[in-house]
């Protein structure tokens, strides 16, 4: 949809979207007079993109059928800020959506709320499968992707940004991806994440301007939507889930685009496209986990379980002795990620090296300062084609009476 055309439909529906959002509430969210408010959801808009699969699958949920609605992202996504992770954006839109466009109690919805803090692009395409495909058990007919805040401005988070993209849309010709960028007070990544997201006709929703805007405008202050320099509170939820039911309005109200098929041509290259979750032996994966043979119960926990959400990772303990990690992998891409121990756990954590094919590829401190069970993902591996290597990880000079775990490893071919 060309840009005079989107601009007079956005105007056009702007004003309907706070009462449809909830019919109870008589204000805007932050005390915002109308002005202010449109302003915010228009600025907020990017782009509708091609409209095909989101306007197919708000259809479907007006006409009752079981939609699956998935948030993937870092700690705004799960709801980091409020009191109650509940009252995150995600949990805030899907409820808005239940009553917005579903029949009765809105029974037809499944939400996944996928978000985990701290994480970035290059992590989300690693648990993609397990956090969202498994958890729904089946392909999202909706997916907001929102790293816009975790991400780095470099070609790896965004190569990672879309392989996701990319992914999600090629996996079902019925999932619809929205790109979310969320607001920090630091700013964003979303100028290095358009350009992807106009190559794959995505639509596209961005927080910051319109936030900035408002507060340099004195129509609400710093601490009225953040509550740190990067997590919304509730009502600040509440306004990127009334901009991302902006964008299902405008959607909903405009004729519907023809399909388009996944572009042959990648934005960023070499590709990560097919990351695959390593969980143990596979036809390509061949390990030998040496002292890191156990399985570290700490790992970063996830708010909607409060439970580690990587429990089968490898672990050497402080007190573990043995061999090294060893692995025998067929990849052009791997992308291994370590965890940084919370300062409150007793037990030391240390650096350990990586090596491929023997030679060093990097050192990473398991027990860096300010560490909270945090991951930190690493590109290992990045080649234009798969070949055959090997993979050690063993403690450093110094660290071997440490701790250390890999959390998680994924690979493309």
């Amino acid at each position: 949809m060309k840009g005079k055309k989107l601009i007079g439909i956005i105007m056009g529906v702007s004003m309907t979207v706070a009462c449809a959002f909830s019919a109870a509430k008589s204000n805007h969210p932050l005390g915002l007079d109308d002005k202010s408010y449109n302003d915010i959801m228009e600025s907020s808009l990017v782009s509708t993109g091609n409209n095909y699969r989101l306007k197919n699958a708000i259809e479907k949920i007006k006409k009752g059928e079981k939609v699956t609605i998935a948030a993937l992202g870092g700690s705004v996504t799960e709801g980091a800020g409020p009191a109650n992770f509940t009252d995150g954006y995600a949990y805030q839109f899907y409820r808005a959506v239940k009553e917005t466009y579903a029949p009765g109690k809105g029974e037809n919805l499944v939400f996944d709320g996928a978000g985990l803090s701290g994480t970035p692009s290059q992590l989300g395409i690693v648990r993609y499968k397990k956090d969202v495909v498994d958890v729904l058990g089946q392909n999202p007919d909706i997916l907001i992707i929102e790293f816009a805040v975790n991400d780095g401005g470099d070609d790896f988070p965004q190569r990672a940004f879309e392989a996701l993209v990319r992914d999600a849309l090629s996996a079902s010709p019925d999932t619809a991806v929205i790109a979310l960028y969320s607001a920090a007070t630091y700013g964003n990544t979303a100028a290095q994440k358009k350009p992807i997201a106009e190559h794959y006709q995505i639509p596209q929703v961005d927080i910051l301007p319109g936030v900035k805007r408002a507060i340099t405008g004195k129509k609400f202050k710093e601490s009225d939507y953040y509550t740190d320099n990067v997590h919304p509170t509730k009502e600040g939820h509440q306004l990127m889930a009334e901009c991302l039911m902006n964008l299902f309005a405008v959607v909903d109200k405009a004729s519907m685009d023809s399909a388009v098929s996944v572009p042959a041509d990648f934005v960023k290259t070499p590709a990560f496209s097919g990351m695959k979750m390593i969980t143990g032996d596979d036809e390509n994966v061949k390990i030998s986990a040496g002292a890191f043979n156990q399985a570290d119960k700490n790992t970063q926990s996830i708010k909607k379980t409060n439970k580690g959400n990587f429990p089968q990772n490898w672990y050497k303990s402080a007190s573990s002795k043995g061999d090294s990690f060893k692995m025998d992998i067929t990849c052009k891409n791997l992308i291994l990620t370590y965890k940084v121990q919370g300062s409150w756990i007793s037990e030391k954590f240390g650096t350990a090296e990586v090596y491929v094919d023997g030679k060093k590829v990097g050192s990473y401190d398991g027990g860096a300062n300010g560490g909270w069970c945090n991951c930190e993902p690493r590109l290992i591996i990045d080649e234009a084609s798969a070949s055959k290597h090997t993979v050690e990880v063993k403690m450093a000079s110094g660290s071997e009476g440490k701790g250390f775990t890999i959390v998680c490893m994924g690979y493309s071919l």
